[in-house]
């Protein structure tokens, strides 16, 4: 149950408190209906969420081709033969157990668990952004934050420290797209 409510928690927060404090001053501007019939707010949805995360997506795989480019020129110094077949491309994965491919399969690694969640990221943004934009834009900085770090901590070549510091947020910004998403069927259907 804690971890359910570790994953699941904040997001139902942010959209109680969004929907709670949606008639104060700060708020009213932002979730008032502007073009397409769609809350003001909607537009940092895409900017932040849509855009911005697509310029997160590019920056993690040119990471991957940095990579493969520096590390196949250390293993040629090290006497590696077949450095170029090994980290090239078309390869996704440079084969062997040498520390070089290890690095360089967390750095792909890295890049590769965000696409396998990219999808379900864009979707769960622009349907919770429709009825929770403020939520949903900053869950999205969270998500691209987090992103980051992940990253970074897969690149060091341990894969455990990929959940160091902010990186495990990921999980959080996508736990509370859910919960927005969720929240927006709720509302679409009468029942909040």
């Amino acid at each position: 149950m804690s971890l359910f409510v570790q994953f699941f928690g904040p997001g139902v927060a942010a959209c109680v408190a969004e929907r709670t404090l949606s008639s104060t001053h700060l708020f009213m501007p932002l979730l008032e209906t502007g073009a397409y019939g769609l809350p003001k707010a909607f537009g940092g949805v895409v900017a932040i969420n849509l855009v911005m995360s697509t310029f997160t997506m590019i920056s993690l795989g040119m990471r991957v081709g940095k990579a493969r480019k520096e590390l196949a020129e250390k293993a040629k110094k090290d006497g590696d033969e077949n450095a170029d077949d090994r980290f090239g491309l078309p390869k996704m994965y440079a084969e062997g157990f040498s520390e070089l491919a290890k690095k360089f399969n967390c750095v792909q690694r890295g890049h590769q668990q965000a696409l396998e969640t990219y999808g379900s990221f864009l979707a769960l943004s622009v349907a919770g952004g429709l009825a929770f934009p403020i939520t949903t834009m900053v869950s999205g900085l969270l998500w691209i934050y987090a992103r980051g770090k992940w990253a970074d901590g897969y690149a060091t070549g341990d894969p455990s420290k990929r959940y160091q510091s902010a990186g495990r947020h990921v999980w959080t910004a996508l736990g509370n797209l859910m919960m927005a998403s969720l929240g927006t069927a709720l509302v679409i259907a009468g029942v909040l």
